[in-house]
């Protein structure tokens, strides 16, 4: 029998209108120009900001996304005057992960356009831009497929539309409720559960002769974009969205699996 251990977690516990703990969460801000990846490599319409993350008092991270065309003071981006405000946070430099199981207990945003992703990156994207560094997609949904639910990696040779993964549909829309999303991440292969069922796996022999970029310490990501050429057109009823988070879990599997806290 798998035996799970857990290393670390985030439960979101503070109280209403708080924000993320800093000593976790960065806030990667703007429209990814200071990045250089204007729209965030995606022709993403939203604008991040810190104060788009907020904790609801009832164990949860809300990441609100709200359009804002009529705000005269709206901040400039890479298309002109921001058209929404939303979130985007990231463990970078603060704590880091290698293998084990993690989960994340979510319930997605309703609204065509709308695209929350609970994702991993390498450590190493500065000296290995992506996508040397790896990419795991963890959960990505779009508010255009309400019943679908994506799982992916990208690394050399296998990234962006050819990323190597899947997508599983629901019989009922997503965003109805709450579910557990969760990777197992070991040497031999990353495998994709969804409240506790597996849907897809992948190794290291089935990605070669690319090379397989997930043997080193990624941190964690989770945002709510809005728009660009993975989400699709936004719909014009749409006014705002809601990401909801009630937690992010690691665990160890059998032994093997390590998270790294600095500054804390």
């Amino acid at each position: 029998m798998t035996e799970l251990k857990l290393l670390w977690s985030e439960e979101f516990n503070a109280g209403s209108g708080l924000r993320p703990d800093s000593k976790t969460w960065n806030n990667q801000n703007g429209d990814g120009t200071e990045f250089g990846i204007p729209g965030w490599g995606n022709q993403e319409r939203e604008f991040y900001i810190p104060a788009a993350a907020t904790m609801d008092g009832e164990s949860n991270l809300v990441i609100h996304a709200q359009r804002i065309e009529d705000q005269p003071d709206r901040p400039d981006t890479y298309y002109g005057k921001a058209e929404w405000t939303s979130a985007r946070l990231a463990t970078n430099d603060k704590v880091t992960f290698k293998y084990g199981r993690i989960e994340a207990r979510v319930k997605v945003p309703t609204g065509v356009g709308s695209w929350p992703a609970v994702w991993m990156l390498g450590t190493d994207i500065h000296d290995n831009p992506w996508p040397a560094c790896g990419e795991i997609d963890i959960i990505e949904a779009r508010g255009c497929a309400p019943r679908e639910v994506i799982g992916t990696v990208h690394g050399p040779g296998y990234c962006a539309d050819n990323g190597r993964g899947t997508s599983i549909w629901l019989e009922a829309d997503l965003s109805d409720d709450f579910h557990v999303f969760a990777i197992e991440w070991l040497p031999s292969g990353i495998t994709w559960y969804l409240d506790g069922e597996k849907y897809f796996s992948t190794s290291p022999e089935d990605i070669a002769p690319l090379e397989w970029v997930f043997d080193h310490e990624f941190y964690l990501l989770i945002n709510l974009a809005i728009g660009g050429g993975f989400a699709g057109p936004i719909e014009d009823s749409l006014m705002e969205a809601d990401f909801v988070l009630d937690y992010i879990r690691h665990y160890s599997i059998d032994g093997v699996g390590e998270v790294k806290l600095f500054n804390q």
